[in-house]
């Protein structure tokens, strides 16, 4: 029997997969089928490029905050952009980083394109002009449930550059800004699909367990920024439940409160994971 491990996004809190691969790795639970998106996407990529758990760690704890820094000049020149006629790209941080990031540690396994990967791998992305979910993909659908809305207004991508097809995934709005590639303006497929269940099973995996988080809401973190991402998360959320549901498994961790940017909850959040899954291991198995 085949497994599907599908990681939702979640900016620092995505460290959390890494924990969830170890865990599954330690009791022999082999993963055949992987799909991310966003930071869940960096993670599904970079296990199937073939790093272990504990080298994830280590490169997410060596350029995180490299990913992730502000320009400090930005909010001016949001606020000008608000009121300008003439619109510019302009996010909070680097996604160019991302990219680079990618390009450099899949270089290191002689992977550049997303079909060079062994182990089946789906990121999904979102066309922003279209309202598309753009899925890329190493390999052919061969099953489609035409009542699951997932599957409505679909592309699918089989080859890509891999470092600009994770970039796309993690371009979560009014932090970077869309990807543009093969024809596309492309943003974070969280905006329409954040557990990317379904597409493993349209891929050939027989079961799917799905990794989501169960965000505390009680961050008190009142600023402009904090609040238009609590809303885009609570609608994301409300999406996402229908795909939840078609997971045969699902991991949901629990995050405590704190500044989803901040690099420093990393170790904390792999372990969270980790023994998460630890404790439902015998339920997974069963």
């Amino acid at each position: 029997m085949s497994i599907g491990l599908a990681l939702s996004g979640g900016f620092v809190k995505g460290a959390a997969h890494i924990g969830v691969l170890q865990a599954l790795e330690e009791e022999n639970i082999k993963v055949d089928y992987i799909s991310g998106t966003s930071s869940g996407s960096i993670v599904a990529t970079l296990y199937a490029a073939g790093y272990s758990p504990n080298s994830i760690l280590t490169l997410f704890n060596m350029y995180c905050k490299q990913i992730i820094s502000f320009d400090k000049k930005v909010l001016m020149r949001l606020v000008t952009n608000f009121y300008n006629t003439i619109s510019r790209d302009v996010s909070l941080a680097n996604g160019e980083n991302i990219e680079m990031v990618i390009r450099h540690t899949c270089g290191m396994k002689k992977i550049y394109n997303i079909n060079q990967i062994k182990i089946p791998l789906a990121i999904p992305t979102v066309d922003i002009n279209s309202g598309k979910i753009i899925y890329f993909t190493n390999r052919e659908v061969i099953k489609i449930d035409p009542d699951l809305k997932c599957f409505n207004n679909v592309n699918y991508e089989y080859s890509g550059n891999i470092s600009s097809i994770v970039m796309a995934s993690c371009s979560y709005p009014a932090i970077f800004s869309p990807k543009r590639y093969k024809g596309y303006n492309l943003v974070d497929g969280g905006v329409r699909l954040n557990t990317p269940v379904s597409i493993l099973k349209a891929l050939g995996a027989d079961k799917v367990i799905g990794v989501t988080f169960n965000n505390n809401k009680s961050n008190r973190e009142n600023c402009m920024l904090s609040v238009v991402l609590k809303s885009l998360d609570i609608m994301g959320d409300e999406i996402n439940k229908e795909e939840v549901k078609n997971s045969d498994f699902n991991i949901s961790l629990s995050i405590p409160s704190c500044n989803m940017f901040e690099s420093n909850y990393i170790n904390m959040y792999a372990n969270l994971g980790y023994r998460t899954t630890k404790s439902i291991i015998n339920e997974i198995k069963s």
